[in-house]
């Protein structure tokens, strides 16, 4: 009886060695990543904004601080897009609490690609949440934004 009781209590604490091991190695390898990850979707950001993804569009959001909103658009692969023929539009909810919205226009260079940009927001020092709204070929796709 003492022979298969160490055998059972042997298993209870090797399950658990290993648990432990696997939740640490775990740990720690998120941790590793943590700080290399940049806001958003995961991606390293060309201008400092945060990227999101839908439907094979990638956005950057950036909003100035004196309020001026810009989202540069890109494909699958983070190259720049190329098209003009797009709508848009932001809407952004501040940290004070009211909810903003401006339509968004292409501008810029061909080097930057598809850059959309809106009358700046006056006295937006911070945001919580922002929804990009794009009409591509008669449709609407939403990209929806966190900071902080």
């Amino acid at each position: 009886m003492k022979l298969i009781w160490a055998v059972v209590r042997s298993d209870k604490i090797e399950l658990r060695v290993g648990l432990f091991i696997s939740t640490m190695c775990l740990f720690a390898y998120s941790s590793g990543f943590a700080d290399q990850v940049p806001k958003g979707h995961g991606h390293k950001t060309p201008h400092g904004g945060i990227v999101q993804q839908a439907e094979g569009i990638h956005a950057e959001l950036l909003i100035d601080k004196g309020g001026q909103p810009k989202v540069y658009l890109y494909d699958k692969a983070m190259k720049p897009m190329r098209r003009k023929d797009l709508q848009g539009r932001l809407t952004v909810k501040g940290h004070d609490g009211p909810q903003h919205t401006r339509d968004l226009k292409p501008s810029g260079s061909s080097k930057e690609g598809v850059v959309l940009v809106g009358k700046p927001i006056k006295g937006l020092t911070d945001w919580d949440r922002a929804v990009v709204s794009l009409k591509i070929k008669g449709r609407w796709t939403h990209i929806r934004f966190s900071h902080h």
